[in-house]
């Protein structure tokens, strides 16, 4: 796929938000060799923004330069994947215990359509999945009252291995009603100003999430 001529952001820009959504997708696999010249043509673009890209995505942990082969897809492994849900849910809670009693109706509001609406699409679209996801749980850390708070959890969220994570590990319809059901406890939790069943409840929902985890997780 080729850079969009009418995308006006730094080349390497595009680049990176290229590759680090088809290797989110599964369209780039794990062990796959990013060769510069390959990349390069492949996108359309020259060897100088990839290298830039590669670079960055070593840095990010998706990619590791291998002699011999170039830049290798990592694998996602389960200490990974664990880490980041750790990490999310620790900045969640304490966001959570801050912005519970400060929701507007609009932001109430807000969070109740994203839930119907992730009821309604078709479970198999992991991309949508994904975006609605991230839109309750920004929705939810919104009124935390912290921008710093705030703009560590939106990178968290928004860094590639994150995105990965989501896009690669799906379970359906079962999966689907799941997130669901949690997403609406919570939000009952938060309309009743019980902070501390709002943040059980995430950590539930966490665990579902979680691929390492989801298995174990018990029902609420």
């Amino acid at each position: 796929m080729a850079v969009q001529l009418k995308d006006l952001r730094p080349l390497a820009e595009k680049v990176y938000d290229l590759i680090t959504a088809d290797i989110a997708t599964g369209k780039i696999a794990s062990g796959t060799a990013l060769v510069q010249e390959q990349v390069a043509a492949q996108y359309g673009v020259s060897r100088t923004p990839v290298r830039d890209v590669l670079t960055r995505l070593t840095l990010e942990g998706l990619t590791t330069l291998v002699p011999g082969r170039g830049y290798v897809v990592n694998q996602l492994d389960e200490s990974e994947i664990a880490d980041v849900f750790d990490v999310r849910y620790a900045l969640e809670a304490l966001a959570v215990h801050r912005a519970c009693g400060h929701y507007t109706p609009q932001q109430m509001l807000r969070m109740s359509s994203l839930i119907e609406e992730t009821a309604l699409i078709d479970p198999s679209d992991n991309l949508e999945l994904f975006r609605l996801g991230q839109a309750f749980h920004i929705a939810l850390v919104g009124p935390a009252g912290n921008s710093f708070l705030l703009s560590v959890l939106t990178s968290v969220w928004n860094h590639p291995i994150q995105k990965r994570i989501t896009m690669t590990y799906r379970q359906g319809e079962e999966y689907q009603n799941k997130v669901v059901d949690d997403h609406r406890r919570i939000l009952n939790a938060l309309k009743n100003g019980d902070a501390d069943q709002a943040i059980e409840l995430l950590r539930h929902c966490h665990d579902v999430t979680d691929p390492t985890r989801a298995q174990a997780a018990p029902a609420n």
